[in-house]
């Protein structure tokens, strides 16, 4: 479980600054000099142990390809560096930089889950900025567990169990099927958070209900595209639960399920059926159950918690994730950091892995499909951008979307 980030810089960024910034600032946390090592047993569980051959440019490398990447060569190289893994015998990051034909930087970086969440991933690389910013990071502003769910009662929780539990696997079809293991992968070119946020609003709505819709309806047109009658699917959200483990480095997520209607044709009451089911997941104590289930799994052996995770997660197609980053532009060693995509990870049975993340106003879509459930990730992507223009034909008068981009 490996969380992606690809960070485009408008000039060059040269791997010496990188690795005095990861030396000075990211070193010092002692999880980036550690490895995972595997109990010797069933029952056991990993601990982590000190690297004692530590090597910062094992971890802060440069690519070298053939010929300098243009955004479509990038696009693969990063494809192929996202499906490369991680060596298990040290410690589990890696920050990957490459210099591109039009005179910039793109930067890979590659972090465990057990390292850093998506939060906390986004915290990190704010870290390697020239300047802090004066407003702290949001946990997950896109969607995070309200105050009042996190802390309802105990007979909410105890609804929330029984629906859980009572929920049946997704149907097959596209995005249920045996999985490959190799994933595709794509980026969104950058859609106006604000035209998002009007969307919203305008219908008294959250952000994480206008970007399930706009899931819904790529979902849908990518399977009628495809010869498939659309029905409904679930879905993955994972929800901020800082509670779980007291905040910092880690994981501090719990997921809750979200029905995708794919069945109905119109884009607004795909919107308004999202919004109650949502409406559904805020106040019904799913949220609860699901960090109760998280600090459960981890307390048990790690045969049962990968049983667990495994049997648990077929009762959902695909994750959609959503983070929101600075808002103002960073400077990296003094070079404009120009965009950033995020590649959120899923479980081994899930196929389809949606990442919203929003950074200096602009939204982007991070996909990471596997390719026996999408060969062209970059179709979804452009589906994706044209159910947002569908939402805001009847909402707002400005919902750019740009062209697509492979990657």
């Amino acid at each position: 479980m490996v969380i992606g980030a690809l960070l485009h810089f408008e000039r060059p960024l040269h791997l010496g600054a990188l690795r005095d910034l990861v030396r000075d600032r990211l070193i010092p946390h002692r999880r980036f000099r550690q490895h995972v090592v595997e109990a010797s047993h069933p029952f056991g569980g990993p601990v982590w142990r000190q690297d004692v051959e530590f090597d910062l440019d094992e971890h802060v490398r440069q690519l070298e390809p053939p010929e300098r990447p243009d955004l479509g060569a990038l696009a693969e190289l990063c494809e192929e560096r996202l499906n490369h893994p991680l060596p298990s015998n040290r410690s589990p990051w890696r920050f990957e930089l490459v210099q591109l034909a039009t005179g910039g930087s793109a930067l890979l970086a590659r972090v465990h889950h057990a390292i850093a969440d998506g939060r906390a991933l986004v915290a990190l690389l704010q870290q390697l900025a020239d300047e802090t910013l004066p407003v702290p990071m949001p946990a997950t502003p896109l969607e995070q567990a309200p105050e009042s769910v996190r802390r309802g009662s105990f007979f909410a929780r105890l609804a929330g169990l029984f629906r859980l539990v009572g929920l049946s696997g997704d149907p097959e079809g596209l995005l249920r099927r045996p999985l490959s293991g190799y994933k595709h992968a794509a980026w969104s070119a950058p859609i106006s958070l604000a035209s998002v946020k009007r969307l919203a609003e305008a219908g008294n709505h959250h952000v994480a209900d206008v970007l399930l819709a706009a899931v819904a309806g790529a979902l849908d047109r990518y399977e009628r595209e495809h010869g498939q009658v659309p029905q409904s699917v679930r879905a993955l959200l994972p929800v901020a639960m800082p509670e779980i483990t007291g905040g910092g480095l880690g994981n501090h997520y719990a997921s809750v399920f979200v029905r995708l209607p794919l069945e109905l044709a119109d884009p607004q009451a795909r919107l308004e059926a999202i919004a109650r089911d949502m409406s559904s997941v805020r106040t019904g104590g799913q949220s609860q159950v699901a960090a109760a289930l998280v600090r459960l799994a981890g307390s048990v052996a790690p045969a049962i918690e990968r049983w667990a995770v495994r049997r648990w997660s077929r009762r959902a197609s695909l994750v959609v994730s959503s983070l929101a980053g600075p808002t103002m532009p960073l400077y990296v060693a003094g070079q404009l950091l120009k965009s950033i995509v995020i590649f959120a990870p899923a479980p081994a049975s899930v196929g389809l892995s949606l990442t919203c993340f929003g950074y200096a106003g602009a939204l982007r879509l991070g996909v990471l499909a596997d390719r026996a459930v999408i060969e062209r990730p970059e179709d979804l992507v452009t589906a994706f951008e044209d159910a947002i223009d569908e939402l805001g034909r009847g909402r707002a008068d400005d919902v750019p979307a740009g062209a697509s981009r492979r990657g």
